[in-house]
């Protein structure tokens, strides 16, 4: 699904093609992502390496570098320097949470990398058990303001998930339980069990057990509704506001990669992500596609975040540890 400009921040005009055309890779290029082989970002990203390597003449290998909230990938791509030839897919979870959860001083996203382009961002699916008293966020939200507390959500701690769950109780005024979780299935099957009341989840993981009938979907924190399931309703449609938390990514490289080099990595990116095969994939997995967020646009998307995440996690309790 692509997102309206007028939804998200778009930045000016993309490079022009012919200082993209100066530049062209002389050996295959490495795509790193802070994600486990098989994850949906790793599938996701093998796609868009075979799309982007077909108009680049060179091989795009995915190297998977999960752990430490994508300290890990981050350090190997700045470690590979600035040719051109690597780039790294940073994404709301790194650049934006954890700096502020985990206390590292290895790399700094604002200075050290350079924003290429948007990539896709996943908005989470409220989902709710059969035993609750609600059927819709419109009937939730009065119940949790009139029982503090009693409301309870799954997340892992720290998680964007968690996140999304506090940025609603802050829009809508509520107070809700944290129940934390490692295993996103162990909660939903929880609270299909009856034992959790809600949780804010990627569509891929929640939206089988809402059509199997096992949960409600209760709607979507996106601000408009997501392809994979157009009958459930936004969290504005419910009168929500400001409460939206997408889970978004980009194309980054490190800071001093020739101009040329980033304007290229741009103009491919951009043309993958309107590729029938990427988008086809990209509505599947609930994901709106970042094809019209530019560089510039993707760096203001992550100072936008930076304000908003800092006092969020504090009022959380997860600071820095």
């Amino acid at each position: 699904m692509r997102v309206a400009r007028r939804t998200l921040l778009v930045g000016g005009l993309a490079a022009p093609a012919a200082i993209a055309q100066t530049w062209q890779p002389s050996k295959p290029l490495t795509y790193i992502i802070p994600g486990a082989a098989g994850s949906v970002l790793d599938v996701a990203a093998r796609l868009m390496a075979q799309k982007m390597g077909v108009m680049l003449g060179q091989n795009v290998v995915v190297d998977n570098r999960p752990g430490a909230g994508g300290i890990v990938g981050g350090e190997a791509t700045l470690r590979a320097g600035v040719d051109g030839h690597t780039f790294y897919n940073g994404n709301i979870a790194t650049f934006a949470i954890a700096p502020f959860i985990l206390r590292h001083n290895r790399w700094d996203a604002r200075r050290d990398f350079l924003a290429v382009h948007g990539v896709g961002a996943a908005p989470n699916l409220i989902v709710g058990g059969l035993h609750t008293p609600w059927t819709r966020i419109r009937e939730l939200v009065p119940y949790a303001r009139a029982n503090p507390g009693r409301v309870t959500f799954a997340a892992t701690a720290g998680g964007a998930q968690h996140l999304a769950a506090g940025l609603f109780m802050r829009a809508t005024g509520v107070e809700m339980t944290h129940v934390p979780y490692q295993n996103t299935v162990q909660a939903l099957t929880d609270i299909a069990g009856g034992r959790v009341d809600i949780m804010f989840d990627y569509a891929l993981s929640a939206l089988p057990f809402v059509r199997d009938g096992r949960l409600r979907g209760l709607g979507f924190n996106a601000p408009q509704r997501v392809a994979v399931a157009r009958d459930l309703p936004t969290l504005q449609d419910e009168g929500v506001q400001g409460a939206n938390l997408l889970g978004w990514s980009g194309l980054y490289v490190p800071t001093g990669t020739p101009a040329p080099a980033v304007a290229r990595l741009a103009e491919v990116t951009r043309a993958a992500l309107r590729d029938p095969d990427v988008i086809r994939l990209f509505d599947s997995t609930g994901t709106i596609l970042l094809d019209a967020i530019d560089g510039p646009a993707l760096a203001s998307m992550l100072e936008e975040e930076l304000l908003r995440m800092e006092p969020l996690i504090a009022a959380l309790g997860l600071g820095a540890r």
